[in-house]
């Protein structure tokens, strides 16, 4: 068991990659089961799957964690159970005003099972375990990033948006590809509830939690932000394969990984670039990421030609300005700088770190 534990502490970022596919891919043939074939009673498997890299984050921190326990139980049970209501209200109200699904007994006690990984890894935010507390702590707070999350709302969905009337203009794609099922003041609440939803289950929670808040800043460690997307992106888009296949995707085309890659690896330079800028807050990630997925709830775009060339100037824009080739300092606050993971990435023994600590 210490020899599994150092072999984690030493190779924090391989071991995260290990689990987080272990977790979700173990856990895959929930999404069909669900999805495609109504069982219902498998959604909390589904939850847990797709909190995958949260947890992979979660499980490692605590693994690593060199310092002693602070704070009570009583914090984290007091933010589980204040999580938990607000997971089932959010849910709730997905299933009720987007999924049309009747308010009833059953659909409440439905949501209160199916969110309870949800809820767990955001109580994490008051862990007793230090390492644990450190990182996740950014994915409640927001004072001083509100530019920044504001950015974040429209970087991505805004050229979505733009494409249309200019593939219009130049005889592409007609403009009827926004889906608007309200107008006014309903329109904007269903936006919402996506929105809201989406931070929730699981763009937030379950992905930025791991992908951004934990992986990214220990490969900026090591490398510039630019490989660390790159490195990220590799494995982020064959992390969804069992969802994509439950929903009917064209998982054994070529073509469809091709475009998977490409889109996603643009999302993924956008979300370190912001999330850098954001010193490190995962919430901040977060908002990109749902709201990429919220606009294309609602947003048909044809001319994914045109879209993609968008976001390929948005992003060598953006990669060229903030100079994104070159490493970030080492006390910048999206670098990983904890003493011991440093050290024994290092080689340097646990024996040895006992001894600088005296």
């Amino acid at each position: 068991m210490n020899t599994v534990k150092g072999w984690i502490s030493r190779h924090q970022i391989a071991a995260f990659f290990i689990l987080t596919f272990t977790i979700t891919w173990g856990l895959g043939f929930s999404y069909r089961a669900v999805l495609v074939h109504g069982e219902f009673l498998l959604a909390p498997l589904v939850s847990v799957a797709t909190c995958g890299p949260a947890l992979a984050g979660i499980i490692i921190s605590a693994i690593s964690n060199t310092q002693p326990r602070q704070g009570t139980r009583k914090e984290f049970w007091i933010a589980f159970f204040v999580a938990w209501s607000t997971s089932a209200l959010v849910l709730l109200a997905y299933n009720t005003f987007i999924s049309l699904v009747p308010l009833s007994p059953g659909a409440v006690g439905f949501s209160l099972v199916v969110v309870v990984s949800v809820a767990f890894v955001i109580s994490m935010t008051y862990s007793c375990i230090p390492a644990v507390k450190s990182y996740m702590s950014s994915l409640i707070r927001l004072r001083g990033l509100w530019g920044w999350a504001l950015l974040a709302l429209v970087l991505i969905p805004g050229p979505a948006l733009l494409s249309i009337p200019v593939s219009n203009i130049i005889g592409r794609q007609p403009i009827v590809a926004i889906w608007l099922p309200r107008t006014g003041l309903a329109l904007a609440g269903r936006i919402a509830v996506k929105f809201i939803y989406q931070i929730f289950f699981f763009n937030t929670v379950g992905e930025e939690v791991g992908w951004r808040g934990f992986a990214l800043p220990r490969l900026q460690v090591r490398t510039s932000p630019l490989i660390a997307a790159l490195i990220i992106s590799i494995f982020w888009v064959p992390w969804h394969f069992f969802l994509w296949q439950a929903e009917g995707a064209p998982v054994l085309t070529l073509q469809f990984w091709i475009e998977m890659y490409m889109g996603i690896t643009l999302l993924s330079v956008f979300i370190v670039w912001i999330f850098n800028r954001a010193k490190g807050n995962i919430l901040v990630a977060g908002i990109a990421h749902a709201a990429v997925n919220t606009a294309f709830e609602f947003i048909v775009v044809h001319d994914r030609q045109l879209l993609n060339l968008f976001w390929l100037d948005i992003a060598l824009a953006i990669i060229v300005a903030d100079r994104m080739w070159k490493k970030l300092p080492s006390d910048h606050p999206a670098v990983y700088t904890e003493l011991g993971m440093i050290e024994l990435e290092r080689g340097i023994t646990e024996k040895t770190l006992e001894v600088l600590h005296v």
